[in-house]
């Protein structure tokens, strides 16, 4: 199996705060992305492009809601 083909499975260093479980990310063959959490054999895979996108809205959303809340409290304070 050449390199490209591997399987490459990192662990997070800290704990999923919530679950008190790392969650163990492997990247498959295929630009494909597998998430599950520790000592759990149920792996949830997506390819990375979709991941990259969730984690973009996520994050334009987020950004959204700060605005917001700021546009909120100046008009508050005025």
């Amino acid at each position: 199996m050449t390199d490209l083909h591997k399987t490459i499975r990192r662990r997070s260093c800290d704990q999923f705060a919530h679950y008190r479980k790392r969650i163990v990310v492997s990247l498959e063959p295929g630009d494909v992305i597998g998430m599950r959490l520790e000592r759990t054999r149920t792996t949830y895979r997506a390819p990375l492009a979709s991941v990259f996108r969730t984690l973009a809205d996520w994050h334009a959303r987020a950004e959204a809601r700060a605005k917001r809340e700021a546009r909120k409290l100046n008009r508050l304070n005025h």
